[in-house]
């Protein structure tokens, strides 16, 4: 596990691109998720563009980022499915746009551990390539009310998997290769976690979230 996929990004491709197409948003659902519980402490696996943990830094929080990418600066150098840390060591754990560098039959172990060294709430997110509909309302005394929906899709080819993997290092997305939101949810469970919800940024839906509790 100390070997650095050669599928796991480096530094260089958290440039202006990587923000130019509705992450911004997908930053903020991670956020809101996050300061819910209102936690202590968070785990962040990912270093990302590093705009997660300077967020809630500067409100107060105490922030561990994990990363296998050395050259990304980590509190910690690791992997997600060997997380150097002790047992329950932080409220809430996030692990956004992550697990889908690693191999898919890897899914188990890094949710077991991040449900290892988590007390509260693990706030995942992961790429899904299946269709979306959303209609939202928002009326005077009503407020806002809405529904979304996702659809299949026929599952890739391999040249185009293949050109999935070398450009943007991801094995596998929900709704390819068998990875469902279903199936990602009875992971969690599996895992330990008590209560899964999901839902997908309105402003970016290729982005899924699923948060889970621990009771």
């Amino acid at each position: 596990m100390n070997t650095i996929d050669q599928h796991v990004p480096g530094a260089s491709h958290y440039d202006a691109e990587y923000l130019s197409h509705g992450r911004a948003f997908s930053i903020a659902a991670q956020l809101a998720a996050i300061m819910e519980l209102a936690p202590r402490s968070v785990l962040e696996v990912g270093v990302g563009t590093g705009i997660s943990a300077f967020a809630l830094r500067r409100i107060g929080l105490e922030v561990t980022t994990l990363d296998v990418q050395s050259a990304l600066a980590p509190d910690l150098v690791g992997d997600v499915r060997a997380i150097p840390t002790a047992d329950a060591a932080f409220d809430v754990s996030s692990c956004c746009q992550v697990l889908e560098h690693l191999p898919l039959a890897d899914l188990p172990a890094a949710l077991r551990d991040l449900r290892r060294v988590t007390r509260w709430r693990l706030v995942l997110s992961l790429p899904d390539i299946t269709r979306h509909g959303d209609c939202t309302l928002s009326l005077p005394l009503v407020g806002r009310r809405g529904f979304s929906f996702s659809l299949p899709v026929r599952e890739p080819d391999a040249a185009w998997k293949a050109a999935r993997l070398d450009t943007m290092g991801h094995y596998w997305e929900i709704g390819m290769n068998g990875a469902t939101a279903a199936g990602v949810g009875a992971a969690l469970r599996n895992a330990g976690f008590d209560a899964v919800r999901t839902f997908r940024v309105r402003e970016i839906p290729w982005h899924r979230f699923f948060i889970a509790d621990i009771a």
